[in-house]
């Protein structure tokens, strides 16, 4: 078990927000899978440091020295963190999180490797690990999951056996997600792994949804590339990661080019600085941001990885079993298959965005709905849902809003800071919606979008961040 001295303190665990029933109630986040609250080691990180800040590439005077030598040391850590042995793995720091990692791999990549046009990517991917990589003139085959709509689970071994079989010298890389960040369900990343190396073909893991709820072993599994978002890690503030063997960021064309990544320039040609990492980061990273994050990651290493991942598959286990108790409420994924952080359900009488309204409005608890950003996934588990949709009785014009209120989930993701006790309060509220839905909905509208907005209650946001 992990040192309760060492345990991580999370800013935001006593926020309060008024409800729509006259109550003021102390948030419950259960949303980290989007975005975790803030780490207060990140907050106390950049205070310690902003006195000393200045930009990297130099060590003329004393806060550049400390500026660039403790970003080279949020590059280790990062290494540490993923298991990454630092003589075959480089880390590079990007800008929009996961999603611009993935974009600089699928342009290098493209450059890179221009006889190999095909790109397998799993059916479960959020648009980040999707949509970048249908660009460049690419082929997208997508891998079939095992199990069929609601009760899908990972990705068919078979199917990606077969399909390097038949394409394996017109294959470039394989995409897929470590964790689902809809129904948390775990692929089999070692396994894919092997069966891709065997033909040259490399795989891109996204990571971002599995860092922070167990160990990575990168050197292990032999992933070419990993990428995960610094504000998964409780560090909001905080850059995407890329962790890439060493070789392949040596091959990759195509990235940002400006100061710091070349060695000379003149008017007629330029060199680049011949290390993967500095040549990958062009320009003025996020040098703070950066720094907060391999803060955090140091903490969550002395809390433990193995107890982080203990308490992640206790809580979301405690969760899944609770959920599927419940009368009328369906859980997405192979319901055999264990989940890691996150679990996304409906309930048969309340619409997606009505049960997270009222969530939030009356019960000050913080879920996320639709379809996270993974449209194509969410779509698949709800086919037969949405199939048997009886149209009938809606006039045309409101078809369209009223499948936009059917084609979505509630997800509820849990964190570190998550206990036990947030599981039985977020039971207690689902049972209440369950019995009194009916009197609920009557304070809502539903929108065209397929949301709902409570006919009276409306958060002042300025007031809540004391700007009045």
């Amino acid at each position: 078990m992990p040192n309760m001295q060492i345990t991580p303190n999370f800013i935001g665990l006593d926020t309060t927000y008024p409800t729509a029933d006259g109550q003021t109630l102390t948030r419950l986040h259960l949303d980290g899978a989007a975005s975790p609250l803030a780490s207060a080691t990140a907050l106390e990180t950049i205070q310690k440091l902003l006195p000393h800040y200045s930009n990297t590439h130099s060590y003329v005077h004393n806060s550049a020295e400390i500026s660039t030598k403790a970003l080279a040391w949020a590059h280790q850590v990062v290494l540490k963190y993923v298991d990454a042995d630092p003589d075959d793995y480089a880390c590079v720091f990007t800008g929009a999180g996961t999603t611009a990692a993935i974009n600089r791999i699928a342009r290098g990549l493209h450059l890179a490797r221009p006889t190999r046009r095909l790109v397998l990517v799993s059916s479960m991917e959020h648009h980040a690990n999707d949509l970048p990589h249908r660009q460049f003139g690419n082929e997208v085959v997508y891998l079939p999951l095992n199990g069929e709509g609601p009760d899908s689970g990972t990705i068919n071994l078979d199917e990606l056996q077969r399909l390097c079989q038949q394409h394996g010298e017109q294959i470039n890389y394989i995409a897929v997600s470590s964790v689902s960040n809809v129904t948390g369900i775990k692929n089999p990343i070692q396994k894919i792994c092997d069966i891709a190396h065997q033909y040259a073909i490399l795989v891109v893991v996204d990571a971002a949804q599995s860092v922070a709820h167990e160990p990575t072993r990168l050197s292990e599994s032999g992933v070419d590339f990993l990428v995960f978002s610094g504000h998964k890690l409780y560090t909001p503030m905080s850059p995407g990661v890329l962790v890439a063997k060493k070789p392949l960021l040596r091959a990759l064309d195509g990235q940002d080019l400006g100061g710091g990544s070349v060695s000379t320039v003149s008017f007629y040609d330029y060199e680049l600085v011949n290390d993967e990492t500095v040549k990958e980061e062009s320009g003025t990273p996020n040098i703070v941001g950066a720094i907060a994050l391999a803060s955090v990651l140091e903490e969550l290493m002395k809390y433990g990885l193995e107890a982080l991942q203990l308490k992640d598959s206790a809580l979301i286990t405690e969760l899944k079993e609770k959920l599927e108790s419940i009368d009328n409420i369906t859980v997405y994924g192979d319901p055999e298959l264990p989940r890691v952080g996150a679990i996304a359900f409906n309930h048969s009488h309340v619409d997606h965005g009505l049960f997270a309204a009222i969530l939030n409005d009356y019960f000050a608890i913080a879920v996320r709905n639709e379809c996270f950003c993974a449209h194509p996934y969410v779509s698949s588990l709800l086919k037969d849902e949405l199939w048997q949709l009886d149209l009938s009785h809606i006039a045309e014009d409101q078809q369209e809003s009223y499948i936009n209120r059917k084609r979505g989930m509630v997800r509820a993701s849990l964190s570190l800071y998550n206990s036990s006790d947030d599981i039985d309060t977020l039971i207690r509220a689902i049972n209440e919606i369950t019995v009194n839905h009916q009197n609920y909905a009557k304070h809502y509208t539903p929108q065209a979008d397929g949301s709902y907005r409570h006919n009276s209650f409306v958060l002042d946001w300025k007031l809540e961040l004391g700007w009045q």
